[in-house]
């Protein structure tokens, strides 16, 4: 595939589609084409769509799932992107074929209760388990504690001759402050590493007990987090038919949403292949040309005949048919009076272009 892509000039024209796309996924999309054409119109004419989040391929998490295994937090809250994604789509879509489609999307209720545990960063809500708020609040102390302890060395006047500037530096991970030899008969600390001026990054002695404090926190909270991420992977075992089908809709979805975005901002038309052997294009431009003169072109014979002078555009023209063909296969847009023109369906592509020359060049 990347190689017709390639010689037919459409690299940057695929590329550019991909951006719209939530995940990476094949052109291909699976099923009748005639539907998939369908529900890509009544996306077009939406006035609005939610935005379709970002999110991680899903294939090797649910393999994981299927063995028992525990799920990250990042790919639960992957989970939990979709299934809310689907609640609002839900909504919005009430009626026609997207509204058909909707209706036959059932979210366990289970599932949906698990989606009440994350915020909007994927991160799990304090308020879930009172444990949570303990490790919360117990971190916010401590960080108060370490501003103020900061605060309270930096103002000590027996040490403002050794500070280099009033900064915190962050050297692996550690709050440290920039000092100058002899700092130790003032200031218990360790030293964590050396300026290339030569001077100490210092982290205070008081500093570092509430580091361990925190330390101790975060484990206990990352503990935590495990405890529920087992939890959660358990119940998401039980419904792993479901989370299957709604993975793979929502690879559907992105993708109907990512033609309809791209073809709106590049102002280009769909066309429904035919079961036909004829090509008829009406206004067509070539989407790696800049500035390009649309072709008209009827080829509803055997054989068509192209004739024309050394760098008359004869190769373009090769590739402008193939590329058309090309990318009704898949529909995608293109720049084209869709009204007026005809393109079979084909199942094999062969570019038989000798001629290295492509649109750069």
């Amino acid at each position: 595939m990347q190689d017709m892509i390639s010689k037919l000039d459409l690299k940057e024209y695929v590329d550019s589609y991909e951006t719209y796309l939530a995940r990476s996924k094949p052109l291909f999309i699976e099923g009748d084409m005639h539907l998939h054409y369908k529900i890509i119109k009544e996306l077009f004419n939406q006035p609005h769509i939610k935005q379709i989040p970002e999110v991680i391929n899903l294939e090797s998490s649910i393999a994981l799932l299927q063995k028992k295994g525990v799920l990250s937090l990042e790919e639960i809250f992957a989970f939990v992107k979709i299934i809310l994604y689907f609640k609002e789509l839900k909504k919005e879509f009430l009626e026609g074929l997207l509204g058909e489609w909707m209706c036959k999307i059932i979210i366990p209720d289970g599932l949906l209760e698990i989606c009440k545990y994350f915020d909007k960063n994927g991160e799990l809500k304090d308020e879930i388990d009172e444990r949570f708020e303990v490790i919360s609040k117990s971190l916010n102390h401590i960080k108060e504690d370490m501003r103020e302890v900061l605060r309270r060395i930096m103002n000590n006047s027996k040490l403002h001759s050794y500070l280099v500037d009033r900064q915190v530096h962050y050297i692996n991970n550690q709050e440290a402050l920039l000092l100058r030899g002899g700092f130790n008969h003032v200031l218990k600390g360790s030293v964590i590493g050396r300026s290339s001026s030569g001077f100490f990054y210092v982290t205070p002695e008081a500093l570092s007990k509430l580091k361990a404090k925190q330390s101790d926190l975060i484990s206990k909270k990352e503990a935590l987090i495990y405890e529920y991420s087992k939890s959660i992977s358990t119940t998401f075992s039980k419904s792993i038919l479901f989370l299957k089908f709604i993975n793979k809709e929502f690879d559907r979805f992105d993708a109907y949403q990512a033609k309809v975005n791209f073809a709106k901002s590049k102002d280009m038309e769909f066309v429904l292949p035919k079961k036909t052997t004829t090509i008829k294009l009406t206004n067509f431009s070539h989407p790696a040309l800049s500035n390009p003169k649309p072709i008209n072109l009827d080829f509803t014979k055997q054989v068509l005949m192209i004739t024309g002078v050394n760098a008359g555009g004869k190769t373009m023209l090769l590739k402008s048919i193939l590329s058309c063909a090309y990318l009704v296969k898949y529909l995608l847009p293109m720049s084209i009076d869709a009204n007026k023109s005809i393109i079979g369906l084909f199942k094999n592509f062969y570019a038989i272009l000798d001629d290295p020359q492509n649109v750069k060049n």
